[in-house]
């Protein structure tokens, strides 16, 4: 008995030890889910500026009071980022989208140039058959010269979900109408991580 018990304890010690790790480096951030994650992809806006397809923007509507962007010029990855500019109030762009896996949190690389009073933010949402169940945001108040990597953790008080909400807002939140603001916030490489 002794015996058997010995052979089963080496052969569970030797499958252990040759077990190896399937998740890549590249499996945690699924970049996918998110619609036009690394703004690549414009079109002409019938009112004005440009239509980021996929997500809701201040472009869409027929006086715009802010601008969001494409800009070659200060791209992290690729050849365009999204540059969201303040004219009057805020500028903002948002997109909801099915998923079935909860994140751990979103990433994104971000820059801007803020006047005093202006914040930058990036929230998600999760959601459960509409209701919102799970969370996490980021706000940025001081300038940021060069493309910085952010990590927003997401509450993790559930564990299904069936779609998610991402929103990047730039302006005034305090006095919002007052004008000539003139903050520019630029967002690219949007990403998801799904595991540690």
């Amino acid at each position: 008995m002794k015996r058997i018990f010995l052979l089963l304890l080496m052969g569970l010690a030797f499958s252990y030890g040759c077990k190896t790790n399937t998740v890549h480096p590249k499996d945690t951030e699924n970049f996918k889910l998110i619609p036009n994650y690394d703004f690549e992809n414009w079109e002409p806006s019938a009112y004005q500026g440009w239509f980021l397809p996929g997500w809701t923007t201040n472009n869409t509507m027929a006086i715009s009071t802010a601008e969001v962007d494409p800009d070659s010029l200060n791209a992290y990855h690729d050849k365009y980022a999204m540059k969201l500019s303040n004219t009057l109030g805020f500028a903002y762009a948002e997109t909801k989208f099915p998923i079935t896996i909860h994140p751990l949190s979103l990433m994104a690389f971000v820059k801007f140039k803020l006047v005093p009073s202006d914040t930058a933010t990036i929230f998600i949402k999760l959601f459960l058959k509409g209701k919102e169940v799970d969370s996490g945001a980021w706000f940025g108040t001081k300038s940021i010269d060069d493309y910085k990597q952010i990590n927003i953790p997401i509450s993790q008080h559930f564990t299904r979900v069936d779609s998610a909400l991402i929103g990047i807002k730039c302006g005034n939140h305090l006095m919002k109408y007052q004008q000539g603001l003139g903050s520019e916030f630029w967002v690219d490489y949007l990403s998801l991580l799904l595991t540690k």
